[in-house]
């Protein structure tokens, strides 16, 4: 048996508890959590970026959601471990609810959630007299000591930003009233509103640290230095974060619960009020410098999505890792500065599992094999890119031509659909996702959201398009987001096109652009299938594609 279990089951009967909830993430709420310094890989062998673990006296249980299903069950120990899969527009609170019993106690550790996770889980464990039990270090792995809190910040220029870092003090300054403390407690907060930026910790390009913004002053939390001085700016050590919560006093706390620790949510006094803020999701509508940067960084990204399919359709002998090796090195060649995700590089029946990063040694690119590639990078703006495009090893079957022409239908029908200006994050979804529901009858599945927001995070939010009803909400100018429809089936294999879109107008009308015209793989595309419209489309894409990116 792993250690850590039989560790954790002890550690469950000293505090007298039933369960233990144990985080992929890190005690910044981080989406991408190295695997060394992830507990819930150490407890359950799952490398997925999301999804936590339970732990109780007689089993484990994984989470996932629909894009790790297969990953979980191929990556567990099913003697120890149970996976849990999450059905579209689930939640991972339900899942933990349903197994734990009445008036049993859950622990559940404090730095490694959010407040607006615990809220939710606490009136769902209410329902049914679980008792949470909070405590303050992760007995698998303390992250508070890791070494990515005291780096080198690179600043971004502001013709990449758009906005220099003394006008951005000056804007949120400018919307807290006399009263009010704004917190900054999630690493992408503090990169857009400082204008800086670090690439140590992999796939990341926000520094780990905190900020407080009142009417006249911004406080920065960071073991760093900071490499610019203002007047309104005062610099402390992020160990003094915590402390510096305790001595508010009779103020009204500006935060994002969805962003803040429950930690660091307990230190605020109770003679504060607490109002939610949602005014960092000002970063989700990107300024003109910001488009025009993301513009150049997806046609180097395509560069090197361009040298991949050539390596794909060469004649030399290729694993998966060797591709792995070669993206790193192609995206170190175009001026990034890191890759804004771990790259998935999935062939063959492997490429039905949504986010696989295996990238094997021992895995050979043979003819007939799909080969799908979703890559991204950080440039000089610390803006990331994200694309996904599969491909054919040799000569497709007429299967494969069928869903590849599929999928690139659904992304024409959702790409160019004349929206009106009132259209939602949920409409985007919904009309991808029926262009694709016909193929379930064949086994072949769209099982993960059609979009998501891009920014300094690579899935950042707002918006996601999604099919749950909060995602009903309408865009604003400048969004950027993905549309990526796909089509799996277990054991044959997956096709997914990804491409970033922003929201060019949307006075009278919902207008979208592209960011990259990366073409499509003419090799997989059934013309027949293809209406006149689509035929149009697809001419007009190859050909600016081909003219404007790819002469490599």
């Amino acid at each position: 048996m792993n250690k850590h279990i039989e560790n954790l089951r002890n550690f469950i009967k000293s505090q007298k508890a039933d369960a233990i909830l144990i985080n992929s993430a890190d005690e910044f709420l981080s989406e991408y959590n190295l695997l060394p310094l992830n507990s819930r890989y150490k407890v359950t062998g799952f490398s997925g970026s999301t999804g936590d673990c339970l732990v109780t006296q007689n089993k484990v249980y994984q989470i996932a959601d629909g894009r790790y299903h297969q990953q979980a069950d191929n990556e567990v120990d099913h003697e120890t471990t149970e996976v849990l899969k999450m059905i579209q527009g689930g939640s991972q609170t339900d899942e933990i609810v349903k197994v734990l019993g009445k008036n049993s106690t859950l622990l559940v550790t404090a730095n490694k959630v959010s407040q607006y996770f615990c809220e939710i889980l606490e009136k769902k464990c209410g329902k049914k007299s679980i008792n949470i039990k909070y405590i303050n270090n992760d007995p698998v792995d303390d992250l508070t000591q890791n070494n990515y809190t005291n780096v080198n910040l690179k600043p971004v220029e502001k013709k990449f930003a758009g906005k220099s870092h003394e006008e951005k003090f000056k804007y949120f300054m400018s919307k807290v009233k006399d009263n009010q403390v704004l917190l900054v407690t999630m690493p992408v907060n503090f990169a857009y509103l400082t204008n800086l930026r670090n690439y140590d910790f992999p796939y990341s390009s926000a520094p780990r640290a905190k900020a407080v913004i009142t009417k006249k002053k911004i406080v920065l939390f960071t073991n760093s230095k900071i490499p610019y001085k203002a007047a309104e700016l005062e610099v402390k050590k992020l160990s003094d974060f915590k402390t510096y919560l305790k001595t508010l006093k009779d103020s009204e706390i500006l935060t994002d619960k969805t962003t803040v620790t429950k930690a660091d949510f307990m230190q605020i006094d109770k003679s504060n009020k607490i109002k939610s803020s949602k005014i960092f999701d000002k970063k989700s509508c990107k300024n003109r410098a910001e488009i025009e940067h993301l513009k150049d960084a997806f046609k180097r990204t395509d560069r090197v999505l361009r040298r991949m399919e050539n390596l794909i359709n060469s004649d030399k002998k290729l694993s998966e890792y060797d591709l792995y090796c070669a993206i790193t090195e192609f995206f170190a060649q175009e001026g990034a500065y890191a890759q804004s995700f771990k790259p998935i590089i999935a062939s063959g029946a492997d490429s039905s599992i949504i986010h696989y990063t295996v990238a094997s040694k021992s895995k050979i690119i043979k003819d007939g094999d799909f080969v799908m590639i979703d890559c991204g990078g950080f440039f000089e703006g610390g803006l990331a890119t994200d694309i996904t495009r599969t491909f054919i090893k040799g000569k497709p079957t007429e299967e494969q031509k069928r869903i590849y022409t599929k999928v690139f239908q659904a992304f024409v029908s959702t790409y160019t659909k004349k929206y009106k200006k009132t259209a939602t994050w949920h409409d985007i979804d919904k009309n991808t996702r029926n262009k694709l529901k016909s193929e379930e009858k064949n086994g072949w599945y769209f099982s993960h959201s059609t979009g998501h927001g891009i920014g300094i995070s690579v899935h950042e939010f707002p918006p996601r398009c999604a099919q749950l009803k909060i995602y009903k909400k309408t865009f604003k100018k400048n969004y950027v987001f993905s549309i990526e429809p796909g089509l799996y089936k277990k054991g044959t294999g997956g096709v997914r096109l990804e491409n970033a879109v922003y929201v060019k107008d949307i006075s009278d009308k919902m207008v979208l652009e592209v960011l990259s015209h990366y073409p499509f793989d003419e090799k997989l595309i059934n013309r027949e299938m293809l209406s006149k419209s689509e035929l149009k489309f697809l001419e007009a894409w190859q050909n600016y594609g081909k003219d404007n990116y790819i002469d490599i």
